[in-house]
C-alpha cells in the first residue's frame, strides 16, 4: 500500500514539474530572449533541428547562441541569409498530437533600431498551414501518430522578391527563435490557449 502512495505521489510531482517546464517555456518565448525548447509531454518529446544547406547541397546544423537564438543576416550573399533557414521537426512518442513550430524573428537595424516579429516571405510544405500573422506559428494538420520525424524540413521556399520590398537593408541582423511544441489531441485547448485548431 505504502508503494502505491510513493508511485502516485512520484506521479503527480512529475505532473507539476510537466506543467512548469510547459508554462515557463511558453512565457519565456513571449519574451525577447526566446529559446529553443525541448517539449516532454505525456509520454512524448518534440524538438527542432535547425539548419541550412551549404553550396554543395549538404546540409549544415546552426548553433544558437547562448540563449538559444539563431544569428542570421539580410543579405542573400551571406552563408547565414535569412532565406536559407531550414528547420526539421523531430518528434518521437506513443500518444497520437498536435505539432507547432514558433519562429519568432527580431531584426537590428544598422543604426540599433529593432524590429519584432518579423513574419517573412517563407514557403511551407505540404500539411504545414501557415498562422504566423495570428501567433507566429506553423501547424501541423494531421495528428502525428503517423511518424516519429519529419525527415525533411518544414520551410520549402523564401520569396526574395518579396523580403527584397520590405525596408530591411544589407546590414540588418535577425535573431531568430524557433520552438516546437506538441499535446496531446485532447489537450490543445487547455495548453495552447486556443479554441480551435487554425485549419479548421
Amino acid at each position: 500500500m505504502k508503494n502505491s502512495r510513493r508511485k502516485i505521489a512520484a506521479l503527480i510531482i512529475c505532473l507539476v514539474a510537466v506543467v512548469a517546464i510547459v508554462s515557463g517555456s511558453l512565457a519565456w518565448y513571449s519574451s525577447t530572449n526566446s529559446v529553443t525548447q525541448y517539449a516532454s509531454l505525456a509520454g512524448f518529446t518534440t524538438k527542432a533541428y535547425v539548419y541550412r544547406i551549404n553550396d554543395e547541397g549538404k546540409e549544415v546544423s546552426l548553433s544558437g547562441d547562448e540563449k538559444g537564438l539563431y544569428t542570421m543576416s539580410s543579405n542573400p550573399e551571406d552563408d547565414n541569409f535569412i532565406g536559407n533557414l531550414k528547420i526539421k521537426v523531430i518528434h518521437r512518442g506513443y500518444a497520437n498530437s498536435y505539432v507547432r513550430v514558433k519562429m519568432s524573428i527580431q531584426w537590428t537595424m544598422p543604426d540599433g533600431t529593432v524590429t519584432q516579429n518579423v513574419v517573412m516571405p517563407f514557403e511551407f510544405a505540404e500539411k504545414w498551414y501557415d498562422n504566423r500573422e495570428n501567433d507566429y506559428c506553423v501547424y501541423y494538420t494531421e495528428d502525428t501518430g503517423l511518424f516519429e520525424s519529419y525527415d525533411k524540413s518544414i520551410i520549402t521556399g523564401f520569396d526574395v522578391d518579396e523580403f527584397n520590398e520590405k525596408t530591411m537593408t544589407r546590414n540588418a541582423v535577425a535573431k531568430v527563435a524557433v520552438v516546437v511544441e506538441a499535446v496531446q489531441v485532447n489537450r490543445y485547448q487547455q495548453i495552447w490557449g486556443i479554441e480551435a485548431l487554425p485549419w479548421k
